[in-house]
This record gives structure tokens, sequence and C-alpha cells, in this order.
């Protein structure tokens, strides 16, 4: 498990001892910050009516258009 957290090239001395909680708190971090944009995506998608069968096509043209601003 050593070899998956420590900088590739760097024996185990030349890294301090707390780089493995560092990068566990980091890793907690980003998958986070992944649920937190898929979530809002979705908030963002469903107030615009996806998923409604009653949405109107102005409502998709906006979803095509917000999904695509939201790329850049």
């Amino acid at each position: 498990s050593q070899r998956l957290l420590l900088p590739q090239g760097f024996p185990p001395e030349s890294v301090s001892p707390d780089y493995g909680a560092y990068q566990a708190w980091d890793s907690l971090q980003a998958l986070c910050s992944s649920l937190c944009s898929s979530l809002s995506a979705r908030a963002v998608l469903e107030a615009v009516g996806v998923g409604d069968g009653a949405a109107s096509v102005t409502g998709a043209a906006l979803t095509w258009l917000l999904r695509g601003g939201a790329a850049i």
C-alpha cells in the first residue's frame, strides 16, 4: 500500500510521516467534490425539466445549452 501513496522514486524515509494521512484526506476531498458536482448538475437539469414528460422543447434547448456551457 505504501507504493500507491508515495511519490515514485522516493524511498519511504524521504517522505514526511504524515504524508499518508494527507493523501487519504486529499482523496476524500476529491471524492466529495466529484459528488457535489454530480448532484448540482442533476439539480440544474431537473430544474429545467429533464426527465419530466411534460417538459417543453424550450426546456430541452436550455438543458442542451447548460450542458455545453458546463463543459467549458
